[in-house]
């Protein structure tokens, strides 16, 4: 079950906050909501000290005010809510912020954006890789209610991709469609038994899954973006899908442009 919420946000994203609150909603959970202002020390010699201390002020004023109107908004939703701003150093903020999403069902954050121009990015990163809890992406500029009519599960029986499985069933129980897609390059053995077998795991829990598995030339999550956008799918589900690293297929080149173009919230687990 997922019954407990963590929404990481700044004053600059404007994405995870309504969609963590109204997932929140639908899952009848409470949500918790860490609003981060990094506080940086470079250049500060050269910078008189009223002045940065005045831009500390001004920043975390905002940053307040973001957790202000995120909590009137959960307020409203009937969602039981706990904001919480934290500043600091990027490495203290960076431990806090992992030591509370280990305590929480779900963290729910905006992707990166094009040059880690908030807050928030820089920590995406460590969410995925050391939280040991699923993170859901959702897309920058998102501003669609959270459905969960359509979900898109990307599967290639690796660990991380039956973690990815595991952690999204309360979310799969809800969906009137699951599509279980397996992107190949090359032909593999025994696939489609796997799938078979998949969906047997999934029709013991009430989940009525639909398994395919398709060739591709071009990239795998290129692909798989184009089967959520066929689909209709309102989440995309994932772990380290294919031969590529987490890290390389979520925060580093191609793969990682493709995520973000996805148009649909993500959630991936390591």
């Amino acid at each position: 079950m997922i019954k407990d919420l963590l929404i990481v946000a700044d004053a600059v994203g404007d994405a995870a906050g309504p969609y963590g609150v109204a997932l929140a909603r639908q899952l009848d959970a409470a949500t918790s909501c860490l609003c981060l202002q990094p506080e940086g020390d470079r250049g500060l010699a050269e910078v008189r000290y009223d002045l940065v201390v005045s831009a500390r002020d001004e920043a975390l004023r905002t940053v307040r005010e973001a957790a202000e109107n995120l909590a009137c908004a959960a307020e409203a939703a009937e969602v039981p809510a706990l904001m919480e701003t934290i500043h600091g150093a990027p490495d203290a903020l960076r431990t806090q912020l992992l030591a509370r999403a280990r305590m929480h069902d779900l963290v729910v954050v905006e992707q990166p954006g094009l040059r880690h121009e908030r807050p928030a990015d820089a920590y995406v990163d460590d969410l995925l890789l050391g939280s040991g809890r699923p993170t859901l992406l959702v897309p920058t500029g998102w501003s669609e209610p959270a459905r969960l009519d359509a979900v898109t599960v990307a599967w290639d029986g690796s660990a991380a991709a039956a973690r990815a499985l595991g952690d999204a069933l309360p979310l799969l129980t809800r969906a009137r469609r699951v599509g279980i897609v397996t992107v190949q390059t090359e032909a593999v053995a025994g696939v489609g038994e796997s799938g078979d077998r998949l969906v047997r795991h999934l029709a013991r829990h009430g989940i009525d899954a639909a398994y395919r598995t398709v060739f591709s030339a071009v990239t795998v999550v290129g692909h798989l973006i184009a089967e959520v956008a066929e689909a209709g799918s309102d989440l995309l589900v994932m772990g380290a899908y294919g031969h590529s690293r987490l890290r390389e297929a979520l925060l580093g080149g191609a793969s990682r442009d493709a995520l973000r173009q996805s148009g649909v919230p993500v959630l991936m687990s390591h």
